[in-house]
């Protein structure tokens, strides 16, 4: 049954991913043409306003998506009441946000302050967007949400090439991505309402809702301290360097968020199968936990290398001229690929266990080391000490994860559990190093080919781990 399941979750992830993976190209040539035409400066104003917009985002939701699956995943009936309450509430913290908004801008960044509303209109989009496509992970319809990805992303390309012909200025691509956000929230509609007919109405009850939020806040909690931390790098840098730096930092972490939503996605589709395995047989969930852990080792590490190794090339191919020194700070950001990938395990596992409060301490503890690490190092090192401090960080969410997780008796072998894979993972990379010179997509087919048939040869994965992996490719239904 254990099987059964594993593959079964795999197959939505396989689907998902997929579709994210076509979606993320057309998005990597949104960023080249924005990172061409508006050069560091520019480029770091509008990287600047959307990491404003992601932190106030959370306030928009405050934990309640993610009760929201949990609960709907246990119990179908649910949905409509849930959903019609939550599109309501969100509108109401979504007009807080934008108050909020326009204050920290007016404090922190003057500069970005004329364009509150701009900011605030992507606010709204992605907000909407990602509650009403939670839906189609709740009924595991993740068909309609491929399509939606892939859409969404070729909506963003049309509308960003049209601007870049027409040399639109940086505040522009706000809009754009905002647009291309609304198209998924409207199909995301359509589908709910007019395919699968579920009763949506504008509705608002204070003690559900109420409900709700006590469950959500020490999600909401966590949820903001770990954007608080992924995003503080680049206000801090505004602040102490200005935009030119922030330009040159995002840069380099726009490669890092091109592989990033692999284990967010990967794991989003599993989270409802972890939700009801929490509610059982804790075997089962750990299980689960330890495939997991070991299935995201194994697309991280190979991308990690990747991304050190070749890292000269990748920025080169994103802009030719102006961001040379997102080189350096891209080799320091990369140990952080296989530590984000792997920590999506452990975040998500202790938030199917219903153990919010010890995930709102652990990012509160990571905040502390995030805070104390860009403190130090942003003022002598501008952007390579961020770059820094973003890797160490990760590394010090994982052992709070790893430990807390042990707390409730579900041990994890970190090295010995993928020991193999990361062997593979060192001979992919002793020869993606003897041909960085060639070209860049000769060298992936390379690695990617070594990489593989390391796998095979050192036996990475036991005769268990290659059936979940065929059947979740193969089977259907």
């Amino acid at each position: 049954m254990s099987e059964r399941l594993a593959s079964r979750t795999l197959r939505n992830s396989v689907l998902v991913v997929g579709a994210r993976a076509l979606a993320k190209l057309a998005v990597f040539v949104v960023v080249v043409l924005l990172l061409r035409s508006l050069g560091a400066e520019p480029y770091g104003r509008f990287a600047a306003m959307v990491v404003y917009v992601t932190l106030l985002g959370v306030v928009a939701d405050l934990g309640l998506q993610t009760v929201f699956i949990r609960d709907v995943s246990r119990d179908r009936r649910l949905l409509g009441r849930y959903l019609s309450n939550l599109l309501s509430a969100r509108l109401i913290l979504a007009v807080v946000a934008l108050v909020l908004l326009a204050l920290v801008l007016r404090l922190l960044s003057p500069a970005l302050f004329p364009f509150t509303f701009a900011g605030f209109a992507l606010l709204l989009t992605t907000s909407y967007s990602s509650l009403l496509r939670a839906v189609f992970y709740i009924r595991g319809r993740l068909g309609y949400e491929a399509l939606a990805i892939v859409v969404e992303a070729l909506v963003l390309l049309g509308l960003t090439s049209l601007a870049v012909l027409r040399h639109a200025s940086w505040d522009v691509f706000i809009w754009v991505y905002a647009a291309s956000y609304l198209f998924t929230c409207l199909f995301a509609f359509a589908v709910i309402r007019w395919r699968w007919h579920e009763a949506i109405h504008v509705q608002l009850e204070p003690a559900l809702v109420r409900r709700l939020l006590v469950a959500g806040l020490p999600l909401a909690v966590g949820f903001t301290v770990t954007t608080i931390y992924a995003q503080l790098d680049v206000v801090l840098l505004q602040l102490f360097k200005g935009f030119q730096m922030v330009g040159w930092y995002s840069a380099a972490n726009r490669f890092i968020d091109a592989v990033a939503w692999i284990p967010q996605t990967a794991m989003g589709a599993i989270f409802p199968a972890l939700s009801m395995l929490a509610a059982g047989d804790r075997r089962r969930l750990a299980f689960a936990y330890e495939k997991s852990y070991k299935m995201l080792a194994v697309l991280a590490l190979p991308l990690a290398v990747g991304i050190g190794i070749t890292a000269d090339s990748l920025v080169h191919l994103a802009a030719p001229r102006g961001f040379d020194q997102s080189i350096l700070a891209l080799r320091l950001l990369a140990p952080s690929v296989a530590l984000l990938f792997v920590n999506n395990a452990f975040i998500y596992t202790l938030t199917a266990m219903n153990r919010q409060l010890d995930f709102t301490r652990l990012s509160l503890a990571t905040l502390a080391v995030n805070v104390v690490l860009n403190l130090l190092l942003i003022p002598p090192y501008g952007y390579l000490g961020a770059a820094a401090a973003s890797t160490l960080t990760e590394l010090a969410l994982f052992a709070g994860g790893w430990w807390l997780l042990r707390r409730q008796s579900m041990p994890l072998a970190v090295l010995g559990s993928v020991a193999r894979v990361l062997a593979s993972a060192a001979l992919m990379g002793a020869v993606v190093y003897l041909v960085r010179w060639w070209p860049l997509a000769l060298v992936v087919v390379v690695g990617a080919a070594v990489y593989l048939g390391a796998l095979v040869l050192l036996r990475a994965l036991d005769a268990e781990e290659w059936s979940i992996v065929r059947t979740g490719l193969i089977t259907r239904g």
